[in-house]
């Protein structure tokens, strides 16, 4: 690798989902000759033929030695991580052993206060640590409606209800996803995940549970307070099925705070499927106004 291409090269921490593969392919069309370090059992396979090497997730001897080798420019955090790391699979090693005392305390946390702890290591190894959207910024939600149709003025509610309910997960930093009919809070997105979770709202619908057989949304926000430069709520074409098939009229992201992955497919598939899609900004929707 020459110097040339150090100074623009740009490592993948990859996890679960189709956005790492997408940021992958989007660097190396610009260049940035990418670097995966694919997250043992998470990382799709597809990524390999990139230049990549697999770790398992409490390593950070092994990634730190890859860093060194590789000597990017820049280092992103992509992918979900459905799987909370073994501590009989850590391999001691100096490294290892330097920083276990920071994040043994941390494995018991939510997942933002780890992914703090794994930015601040490499921070502080002299790597930059960015934000996939700051590296391929056209994944991130506008504000205002994306796809499907507009939604009713009746969704107003529902949306508000389920602002607060992710509020309110984010604080205690357990999720990003919540569902919500009318005024009720119906299910929050726990460590199963966005999908797990509407099945589970689907199979709630189908026993007579949830009244009715369409209506509800799903909102997904950033935490509050947040590291951004990991983690980012994300959706894709797979959400708007599974939001569909649980008799959702739509979802909404946080506007600037979230991803979709494969964009026009995903578009293309709230269109088919009847189910909208809007970023909003939680801070400043409103509540819904009487007689609506």
């Amino acid at each position: 690798m020459g110097v040339a291409d150090s100074a623009s090269r740009v490592a993948i921490i990859a996890g679960g989902g189709d956005i790492p593969l997408y940021v992958a392919e989007t660097l190396a069309e610009q260049g940035r000759n990418p670097f995966i370090v694919a997250i043992e059992g998470e990382a799709d396979p597809a990524l390999y033929r990139f230049e990549h090497q697999v770790v398992y997730p409490i390593r950070p001897g092994v990634l730190m030695s890859i860093l060194k080798r590789v000597n990017p420019s820049d280092v992103v955090m992509v992918g979900g991580v459905k799987s909370r790391p073994k501590l009989r699979k850590i391999r001691p090693d100096w490294t290892t052993i330097k920083v276990m005392a920071r994040f043994l305390p941390k494995l018991r946390s939510g997942d933002d206060v780890l992914l703090r702890g794994v930015v601040e290591m490499i921070e502080e190894a002299g790597y930059r640590v960015r934000g996939v959207h700051e590296l391929v910024p056209n994944l991130l939600a506008s504000e205002g409606h994306i796809a499907g149709p507009r939604p009713a003025s009746s969704n107003r509610q529902p949306i508000a209800t389920a602002i607060e309910g992710a509020i309110a997960l984010g604080n205690l930093d357990a999720g990003q996803g919540c569902v919500a009919i009318g005024r009720r809070i119906v299910a929050l997105e726990g460590a199963e995940g966005t999908d797990a979770m509407l099945e589970r709202v689907a199979r709630l619908r189908a026993e007579g549970r949830i009244s009715g057989r369409r209506g509800g949304v799903l909102v997904k926000l950033a935490k509050p307070g947040q590291e951004l430069r990991a983690d980012l709520p994300t959706i894709g074409v797979r959400t708007v099925e599974n939001a569909a098939a649980a008799g959702l009229s739509g979802i909404c992201v946080h506007a600037g705070r979230a991803l979709i992955a494969d964009l026009d497919v995903t578009c293309a598939k709230a269109d088919e499927l009847g189910v909208f899609l809007t970023g909003i900004d939680p801070e400043t929707f409103g509540e819904p106004v009487d007689g609506e």
